[in-house]
């Protein structure tokens, strides 16, 4: 890892997700993790305001002049029914930049609201909210993305303990960068790059074996197709649920092969959001897997907020990565 933790665009990525899992894992232990609802009716919680308001503050920081496309804006919080939760959350944002002011921290939240261009910043504050509000798994995810590409990736899991690498614990930070590998650390340890180890996907090449993760979330999923595609596949183990981008991460660091996502049955037109799929996609990628769409094609970050030219998502270990598509494309013609 060495040197790659030096630059200002690594230290800018460490310390998010650094900051980013100790506040979310505060407001875990010290509110009722209170979620305001939004107008697609998904969860957003005091955690992804705050998360994003970090991300503002860092860039200013570290990277003054780069695009940020985030997911979260600031609307509600200036409204007169939000300024309770504003205060709250320049509270925890205080704790790491003494110098937050309700009024700097919707700046910092709204430094999220960049257009995407050849060069721009990615995050998730707060991906798989639903899993943070349940106890389950949760990550913040960010990406740098040029011309389409991905090039660079953190992701910060503060409940994944990950298989292969007891030795780090729970809570564990990923960092990746396009052609120079895929490496976790204990999120207490970020910033020693001694304290890092290189991740490897699985080498199973029977697909029998193999584990496939699933969506926690029935929505994200069409159930009746993906149970045709395990049976085609005929793996001998059930799939194991598991919320966010932490799906990435358990397939990048070997503990597990498979991971798709078809399109949900009552909105066949679906497509990823940059922020959901980004992060994760380059961890995989880097610890040795392979990512595409449904119909195998490489993913697209350059056509906006969404991957408007990939539907579906499937994430391997590449070896069983063509088997997986055979039996994708045999269940969607049947």
């Amino acid at each position: 890892m060495g040197s790659d933790l030096k630059s200002p665009e690594s230290q800018f990525a460490l310390e998010l997700i650094q900051f980013a899992s100790e506040l979310a894992t505060r407001i875990r232990i010290e509110t009722s993790v209170k979620s305001i609802i939004k107008l697609d009716h998904s969860p957003v919680t005091l955690a992804d305001m705050g998360i994003q308001a970090i991300a503002g503050a860092l860039l200013e920081q570290y990277l003054p002049e780069a695009v940020l496309v985030a997911e979260e804006d600031a609307d509600y919080l200036r409204t007169p029914e939000g300024a309770e939760d504003l205060e709250e959350i320049t509270g925890y944002v205080h704790s790491f930049f003494p110098h937050a002011r309700p009024d700097r921290v919707c700046q910092w939240i709204e430094r999220g609201q960049g257009k995407p261009t050849d060069s721009f910043w990615t995050l998730d504050p707060i991906d798989g909210t639903k899993g943070f509000l349940r106890g389950g798994q949760y990550v913040t995810a960010l990406a740098f993305i040029q011309n389409g590409k991905v090039e660079l990736s953190a992701i910060g899991c503060p409940e994944l303990e990950l298989q292969g690498h007891k030795a780090l614990g729970k809570g564990v930070g990923i960092f990746a960068t396009r052609g120079r590998g895929c490496s976790a650390a204990s999120l207490d340890d970020l910033e020693n790059p001694k304290k890092w180890v290189w991740l490897e996907v699985s080498k199973c090449r029977e697909i029998r074996q193999a584990r496939v993760l699933d969506s926690f979330d029935p929505e994200h999923k069409n159930v009746e197709k993906n149970r045709y595609i395990r049976e085609v596949l005929g793996t001998l183990s059930d799939p194991v649920s598991v919320d966010s981008l932490a799906k990435h991460v358990i397939i990048a660091s070997g503990g597990a092969e498979i991971f798709f996502r078809t399109l949900p049955s009552r909105e066949p037109g679906h497509r990823e959001k940059i922020w959901d799929v980004a992060a994760g996609a380059l961890a995989i990628e880097e610890a040795g897997g392979r990512v595409t769409d449904l119909e195998g094609r490489e993913l697209d970050f350059g056509a906006g907020l969404t991957l408007a030219r990939n539907p579906g998502l499937v994430a391997t270990n590449g070896f069983l990565h063509e088997t997986v598509l055979e039996a994708l494309q045999k269940v969607t013609k049947s």
